[in-house]
Formats: C-alpha cells, structure tokens, sequence
C-alpha cells in the first residue's frame, strides 16, 4: 500500500496544555482544526508525574476539539500539531 505524503515550505509546530477527560469526550484546544496534524500527545499522570504517550489513541474530532479513546481524567495532556494553514 502506498503512502501519500504532502510536503510544507513553511511549518508550523503549535502546542497546548489541557485537562484530561472521560474517554471520548471533547477536550478543547484552541486553533486547532480537522486539518491539522497530531505530532504528539502525551498524557502527565498529575498523582506522580509519569508520562504515558496518547498519541495513537488521540484525533482531532471537530475544529477547536480533540478527543482520546482512553480515560485521562484529573490528568492533563501535552499536545504538539502541525498547523497546516501555514
């Protein structure tokens, strides 16, 4: 299977700090948009600081929201994505 790729003459790496929630839950991220790309998303345990990496259960659900198919209440989450409008 072919992997389709699409190259960036400029880029433009965002990140975030947000609270965990319930799996499947909106979790907001302003400027965020469907268009964008997760580069990393990862998860700090707030009762001992360990970092668990949620990126392959993590997606950018609708503009201004992501969603982790994992529980990551009382938590919070480190986001890093490609802003694609650049």
């Amino acid at each position: 299977m072919a992997v389709m790729t699409k190259a960036y003459s400029n880029i433009c790496i965002k990140s975030a700090t947000v609270a965990g929630a319930s799996a499947n839950t909106n979790m907001a991220v302003t400027g965020i948009v469907t268009t964008d790309v997760l580069i990393s998303v990862i998860e700090i345990a707030t009762t001992n600081g360990i970092p668990t990496d949620r990126t392959a259960t993590t997606s950018i659900t609708s503009d201004g929201n992501i969603q982790c198919t994992v529980a990551t209440d009382s938590d919070k989450l480190i986001v890093l994505y490609l802003d694609t409008s650049i």
